[in-house]
């Protein structure tokens, strides 16, 4: 249930009985107003959601990337993985005090994949790469009370080279084992293209629930 502004992303919302106008990217919060900014943002988004009887968010964005280019760019803070984990730490401690369910994504770190709603994306980069960087965000949120991580659906050669995050047993223990993690994880929209084509087509329920997850979308 996240709002961007117009044309931000491929999963924009806005509906004028909520708000008059499209909340900003958190990017953009951050650059022109720091974390005040985003508190704001997220204590205002936990009274919407709140006032309509949702009570978990499927935010905050964790990943992290600083080229514009890339498919994700416009949904993260738009900085390194140290400023990001602040924003992170901040935002989910907010929602917490709102007592808002939070969920932490897309774990293990999207990166600068392609986008996997339209077709499957290999990630080919390293071990340590991901826990010196994409790690940092998901660990401030853990750390700070987050319950719930959403797995993303790129295929992490460096842990499971035999298929996407959301159904790899390996990339859930790490996130079990290694972050310590013992809330609920989730995967992506089952639905999507990077799911659909790598399973020909089969439901992959049940693969995703032997790999660890405890809910589907």
């Amino acid at each position: 249930f996240n709002y961007y502004r117009k044309n931000s992303c491929p999963e924009s919302y806005h509906t004028r009985a909520f708000r008059n106008t499209p909340f900003c990217a958190p990017g953009e919060l951050y650059a022109n107003g720091g974390l005040t900014a985003l508190t704001n943002d997220t204590k205002e988004k936990d009274q919407l959601l709140k006032s309509l009887g949702i009570n978990v968010n499927l935010a905050p964005v964790c990943d992290i990337t600083t080229n514009p280019k890339d498919y994700i760019y416009k949904r993260t803070m738009r900085k390194d993985a140290k400023e990001t984990a602040e924003c992170i730490q901040t935002i989910v401690n907010q929602m917490r005090k709102d007592t808002m369910g939070t969920v932490l994504k897309h774990f293990p770190g999207y990166g600068s994949n392609v986008d996997t709603h339209t077709g499957i994306a290999i990630d080919n980069r390293s071990l340590d790469s991901f826990r010196q960087n994409d790690f940092l965000p998901f660990t401030a949120g853990i750390n700070a009370g987050a319950k719930g991580v959403m797995v993303n659906h790129n295929i992490i050669n460096s842990i499971d080279a035999t298929c996407p995050a959301t159904l790899s047993a390996l990339v859930h223990s790490v996130l079990r084992k290694e972050l310590k993690f013992n809330g609920v994880i989730m995967t992506d929209d089952l639905s999507m293209s990077a799911i659909t084509k790598y399973t020909n087509g089969k439901n992959a329920a049940v693969s995703a629930v032997l790999a660890g997850n405890d809910m589907l979308i």
